[in-house]
């Protein structure tokens, strides 16, 4: 099933009062989460998974899920008295590691998959990020679900401090580009925005604005750009609990015509609920518990890491730039244990590929690594890290 096929829908987070509520909220929803699949091309839903570890820092989060099971097949023996067919079990377990940096969240989408009778997880909650990092996506049962997941996620996301601007954005609801200049040259005075993919439940739907319209003003002001508008909304919402109104007017066959875009306020307490997350931190701290951003003091993996450039492509013999070069493994190190060498490339973490510096130091810290693929010499590897970090 893939990603393309579904229809994205739009939502802003209520944060909630603490990270206490957060993290609340996030046992709530374990036992009906679910992780997408991604190839590095292609998302796909799954089934089946259970969720076994959630590791939260400051940086962000990592859920570790595992599904096994039993393939039954037959195999033909052979003996002196004749061959003969027999049934064989063989047991399987696969791991999907699922990552969730919070500095690199803009604001949150949710894929809906009407159609996926045969999947439980319907509701697909997605990080849109605007670097070309890529979160994970996690899914829920019912759009309900996706909500809450929203909420504490976006809640345990500006308690880090690590959101650029303190708050996460508000997504516009749909996608505009400029007018096309063969539409222009017809109609010199329909100046403004074209507006594509109007997403359900966001404001610009809500108001009535369609596909195909041409955003032309903002506040009575011409629309020459995205972001006017974001510019405008802020404005519009900025001291007001309830939210704003933006008023604009479109071009639609010809006519022009007024809409008011209501959008809900971005406001939030940030200050208290950094405080919170660090009163909760010293709360774990002086209790004799390990607050949630420290990693297990017992690991250390023992190497120096960097990302693998465009110069590396050639001399490694690789198809493209990613994974992360192994710089320097330690002496007698879990790392020299496992096999890494100096010039390996990792590839992929638990199957899932790494090529964020950061996120795969995230990964480690989680304790929840259990294999690495490595690019060596031409040939890819797979290294089991000998016990649990």
């Amino acid at each position: 099933m893939l990603a393309a096929q579904s229809v994205t829908h739009w939502y802003l987070p209520h944060y909630l009062s603490g990270v206490d509520d957060a993290s609340n909220r996030m046992t709530f929803l374990a036992p009906h989460l679910a992780p997408m699949g991604f190839n590095g091309k292609t998302f796909w839903l799954t089934g089946g998974y259970k969720l076994e570890r959630v590791d939260v820092n400051k940086l962000g989060l990592n859920l570790s899920f595992t599904r096994s099971g039993v393939v039954q097949s037959s195999s033909y023996f052979w003996s002196w008295t004749g061959g003969y067919n027999a049934p064989v079990s063989t047991p399987y377990s696969d791991d999907i590691e699922t990552s969730i940096a919070y500095a690199q969240i803009d604001h949150f989408d949710i894929w809906a998959f009407p159609k996926a009778k045969s999947y439980p997880e319907t509701w697909c909650v997605v990080g849109v990020v605007t670097t070309t990092s890529q979160n994970d996506v996690l899914c829920v049962p019912t759009e309900q679900e996706a909500h809450d997941l929203i909420d504490a996620l976006a809640t345990l996301a500006v308690a880090s401090g690590n959101v650029p601007g303190g708050v996460l954005s508000i997504s516009l609801g749909m996608t505009i580009s400029p007018v096309p200049d063969k539409d222009l040259k017809k109609h010199p005075e329909q100046t403004g925005l074209l507006v594509k993919d109007v997403l359900p439940d966001g404001p610009p739907q809500q108001a009535g604005i369609k596909d195909g319209d041409i955003l032309h003003t903002v506040d009575g002001k011409p629309c020459a750009d995205g972001n006017t508008l974001s510019a405008a909304l802020f404005a519009d919402t900025k001291g007001k609990p309830q939210g704003g109104v933006t008023h604009v007017e479109v071009f639609r066959k010809n006519q022009l015509m007024p809409f008011d875009l209501h959008y809900p306020s971005l406001e939030v307490d940030v200050k208290k609920l950094v405080q919170d997350a660090a009163d909760r931190a010293l709360k774990n701290a002086s209790s004799g518990a390990a607050p949630a951003s420290a990693p297990p003091a017992a690991f250390h993996l023992g190497v120096q890491v960097r990302a693998v450039t465009d110069a590396d492509v050639t001399p490694m013999a690789l198809a493209k730039a990613r994974g992360i070069v192994v710089v320097d493994v330690e002496k007698d190190s879990l790392a020299a244990k496992m096999g890494l060498l100096p010039g390996d490339v990792i590839l992929e973490v638990n199957n899932s590929e790494i090529g964020d510096v950061d996120l795969f130091i995230q990964f480690v810290h989680s304790g929840a690594v259990k294999k690495f693929k490595v690019w060596r010499k031409g040939q890819s590897l797979d290294l089991v890290v000998p016990q649990s970090l």
